[in-house]
């Protein structure tokens, strides 16, 4: 007997041996998608390896192969048992990150009617009988649809016990399935078109009297003979002569015995367009004529959109013979419909020159073998905003695809992927797919299946692409390399990876190149560049464009460029923007208490004069920041999260940002019955409502996840603004990261303090980098700008640093806080959170961890491992969960959990970016 180590997607860090049935033997190989019984459920599991003996005395069968063709290769197995022991993570969990959503069904009850007409039954009961004997055998899924809200799995228990019904569990059928499209071929030549469509329609006698008279060969035929042959009456004649088709002559002679003659009015190559007419068949000849002209099978749906067919149109011209109904399987790609403008890559400026040989020295031809020394695969692309950044990442795509390579392409927001695609795309058409968890399971699938068919080459997209199955990935691009957001947090589920680090993982086993991109590199990066741990290469100038480029924008906006190349095959560089630092403490000794100061009131008078664009950045949406009273100082609060609720004026509701919560504002004040209720702090709605208020003129546009909730919905949004149909854009962080907005020479940022007091050590870099980020907006083209920061901290080295763009001070400052800190990248962090719907076993939870802990350190000698806490996280409770965490720093506080099962509610994030 053989056997087969399996992996099942569920909360265990082990796997599973079953034996291979007879009927299964010879066919199994790691990789392959295998249903199984796990307790008593059925589950989808993936093979990982076949085996002559197992230690387990009494193993299940392996049930069903559910495809035949693997799901993942053996790299990617190796991959998932790597990052199983890196996260402390069932090896499951990190497999079930290659396969689309929907592939596996999940385990289901499976209702059989055993007897036809049971007695003394319940309504509920009967009512479930009654379903089984008009539908046959019921699954729990279509049992739910069927009985929403009802106890319907008590009552088939009661039936089952009966022997009424039988139960049985099931694996359901996948979510997703290749779309299936019908399909119309035409069955005849293009030129017999018209002459057959002559047959279909409706009937008519006049029709086939015409029909009659034109196959007749001669022209002077009478009328007698005429109307015996097609078997029609005088009067029908004599219509067909009104309509002009036709002429009825008497003949010479006497005319009391003269004959009449009849022959056609109509060329006789009109005659099969006259009996279209006559039997009402146009629809007809239209479906066939456009059938005609694609000359191809054409979706149905397609085919409809055009002639306004039916499907019964279609059968009947399929049982005449002239078309072929069919089935074929279509592609649900999200950039099936989009049109992308062909660009070729301009020259390279001598700083890109040099990164790009650093980089190039190493990919092209990829002659060098195997990665041999750590990080010589590695480059972090340090670039100012607007350095051409991505023209590297372009190059470097184009010759990892002429090694018959294939590349990742990762953004860090979704909102930033129509930017990003239009430029891969305008390069390589045809080439790429997009991946991320906005799109819908059937794309997400089709993404998936193409992929793995070699069918595209470059896939971008989010955190998720990066498990795309290519069969030989040669390159991966991590664009703005320092956003937190390529770390899976526990709110997305295990494994808690960061992108960063598999993809180097990756790129090293698969003798690959790794590019990290940012103007403002993560610390723990930027550490490792120095210390010769991976390439770094500079882009220190800030590009505008070549003369060929600024002329064609200037054209095409209407507008006179201040700033001209010497030549045309020069590109222009130019300054960064200057930052005014505006402190609002002054603004308002000075009586100002609004949301803008003079400085940026006078900024956007200038913009909006000029006919130029303006951004305006808060990373707080809704109206107002929090309600509360001013007699008794009560806040409203989110009763399921414990955190201040934000007003949101559009649909009149206070609103909590963490778990969705929503109510009405309060009129009264439910503590002291005051109605002195007030709303304080400023949100994006409360920017937007004060900007109309002094600008009325101003064309206003707010983005933030009030107003964008689809990708579409940031790709119109953005290309609203991107076409002059906006002056000012008001936006949340999304607005901040590498978006190429020439128009833009004004960038105000409302309150640059928010995020620099949360208590995070990576509060101040977070902010820097934010602040730079949203400055690097302002001045991108040809009518250069500048940048204010509203702070009310203008002292502080975060603020000083972000408005000078100086990185190398800003990074030596806070390298030497977290070297006295002892935090990363100096010291590694565990976070262990305790999550339960108890505060009080919240808290124990989290004293019982600590203690565990303790021991662990003592027993191992983990003298340079200590604990931080237990405390109550900064949201201590989110959605009517009670949130405690423990902090483990050390070389590597991972040995401290060595041989510790994790308990339910106990999530262990390894390096985390979050301790809030």
């Amino acid at each position: 007997m053989m056997y087969a180590e399996i992996a099942l997607n569920v909360p265990l860090r082990s796997t599973f041996d079953y034996h291979i049935p007879p009927e299964l033997e010879g066919q199994l190989e790691p990789g392959q998608l295998v249903q199984v019984s796990f307790r008593t459920a059925m589950q989808p599991g993936i093979v990982l390896r076949v085996k002559e003996t197992s230690d387990i005395r009494q193993t299940k069968p392996i049930l069903a192969l559910l495809d035949a063709r693997p799901v993942l290769d053996s790299e990617q197995i190796a991959l998932a048992y790597w990052m199983s022991e890196a996260y402390l993570t069932p090896v499951g969990a990190c497999l079930w990150l290659y396969l689309p959503p929907g592939i596996a069904g999940k385990s289901d009850l499976l209702v059989h009617l055993l007897q036809e007409n049971p007695t003394d039954l319940k309504p509920l009961e009967a009512q479930i009988v009654a379903l089984l004997q008009r539908r046959g055998s019921l699954r729990g899924q279509q049992l739910n649809m069927a009985l929403p809200g009802r106890n319907w799995r008590g009552a088939v228990d009661t039936l089952a016990k009966l022997d009424i019904v039988r139960k049985e569990q099931v694996l359901a059928p996948p979510r997703v399935r290749p779309k299936v499209v019908r399909t119309v071929t035409l069955a005849i030549h293009p030129d017999q078109v018209v002459h057959v469509a002559r047959h279909l329609g409706r009937a008519s006698k006049q029709a086939d009297l015409l029909e009659v008279l034109a196959a007749m060969p001669d022209d002077l035929t009478t009328v007698e003979q005429v109307l015996h042959t097609a078997e029609a009456s005088e009067p029908t004649l004599r219509k067909l002569e009104k309509e002009g088709l036709v002429t009825i002559r008497r003949g010479e002679g006497d005319s009391k015995n003269a004959r009449l003659t009849v022959s056609l009015s109509i060329p006789r190559e009109s005659v099969d367009e006259a009996l279209i007419t006559l039997r009402k068949g146009e629809k007809y000849l239209h479906i066939l004529k456009v059938l005609a002209r694609e000359n191809a099978p054409m979706d149905v749906s397609w085919l409809y959109a055009q002639t306004e067919a039916k499907l019964a149109d279609l059968k009947r011209l399929e049982e005449e013979g002239l078309v072929i109904l069919g089935e074929t399987e279509a592609w649900r790609d999200s950039l099936a419909e989009r049109d992308f403008v062909p660009s070729v890559a301009p020259p390279l400026t001598p700083e890109q020159e040099s990164a790009w040989a650093g980089i190039e020295s190493k990919i092209k031809g990829w002659d060098w073998g195997r990665v041999d020394k750590e990080g010589e695969n590695i480059f972090l692309l340090h670039g100012v905003t607007g350095s051409g950044k991505t023209e590297i990442y372009l190059r470097a795509i184009e010759h990892t695809l002429a090694q018959g390579r294939q590349v990742i392409f990762l953004v860090p927001e979704i909102a930033l992927t129509a930017q990003t695609i239009r430029r891969v795309a305008s390069r390589f058409p045809g080439r790429l797919a997009v991946a991320h968890g906005r799109l819908s399971d059937g794309e997400r699938y089709d993404t998936w299946r193409r992929a793995r068919d070699g069918l595209v080459e470059i896939v971008v997209g989010a955190r998720s692409a990066l498990f795309t199955p290519f069969p030989d990935v040669g390159l991966i691009i991590l664009d703005e390399e320092h956003d937190h957001s390529y770390k899976q947090d526990v709110d997305a589920g295990i494994p808690y990876y960061h992108s960063l680090r598999v993809a180097e993982v990756m790129m090293r086993r698969n003798d690959g190149a790794l590019i990290l991109g940012s103007a403002t590199p993560d610390l723990e990066t930027a550490l490792r560049a120095r210390r010769g741990d991976l390439q770094l290469l500079h882009l220190p100038s800030r590009i505008m464009g070549h003369r060929s480029r600024i002329l064609e924008l200037s054209e095409r906006e209407g507008v006179v460029a201040r700033y001209y190349p010497a030549s045309a095959e020069d590109a222009l560089t130019i300054d960064l923007p200057p930052v005014e630092v505006v402190d609002m403490r002054v603004e308002l000794k000075s009586g100002n208490t609004a949301i803008f100061s003079h400085m940026l009131q006078d900024g956007l008078r200038e913009v909006l004069a000029r006919n130029e664009q303006a951004m305006l950045f808060l990373n707080r949406r809704g109206m107002n920041t929090y309600v509360f009273c001013r007699d008794c100082g009560y806040v409203d609060q989110c009763p399921r999260c414990d955190v201040p609720l934000t007003y949101h004026q559009y649909d009149e509701r206070m609103r909590c940002h963490l778990c969705g919560y929503a109510s009405q504002p309060r009129r009264m004040c439910p503590q002291c019955d005051s109605r002195r209720i007030k709303y304080f702090g400023a949100g994006t709605q409360h920017v937007e409502q004060e900007l109309r208020r002094l600008f009325p003129q101003a064309r206003v546009l707010r983005w933030d996840a009030d107003t964008a909730r689809t990708p579409r919905a940031h790709e119109d949004l953005l290309q609203s603004f991107m076409d002059r149909q906006a002056d000012v854009l008001i936006g949340t962080q999304m607005v901040a990261k590498g978006l190429d907005l020439p128009l833009v020479t004004l960038v105000g940022v409302v309150n640059a303090d928010v995020g620099l007091g949360l208590p995070d050590f990576r509060a101040g870099e977070r902010t820097f980098q934010v602040l730079t980020q949203v400055a690097g907006r302002a001045g991108r083209g040809l009518l250069g700008g500048k940048a204010i920061y509203q702070t009310y901290q203008p002292e502080h080295y975060v603020i000083q640093a972000a408005a000078a763009h100086d990185y190398e001070g800003f990074y030596a400052q806070e390298i030497e806080k977290r070297r006295e800190m002892g935090y990363p990248p100096f010291r590694r962090l565990v976070r262990i959170l305790l999550q339960f719907q108890s505060e009080t076993k919240a808290h124990a939870e989290a004293e019982r961890a600590a203690e565990l802990l303790r021991r662990q350190i003592a027993q191992l000698g983990l003298t340079a491992t200590e604990i931080i806490g237990p405390a109550p996280c900064f949201f201590a409770k989110i959605n009517n969960v009670y949130r405690w965490h423990i902090l483990l720093r050390g070389p590597d506080p991972i040995h401290a959990l060595a041989g510790v099962t994790i308990p339910h509610g106990w999530y262990v994030d390894i390096d985390p970016v979050d301790v809030l």
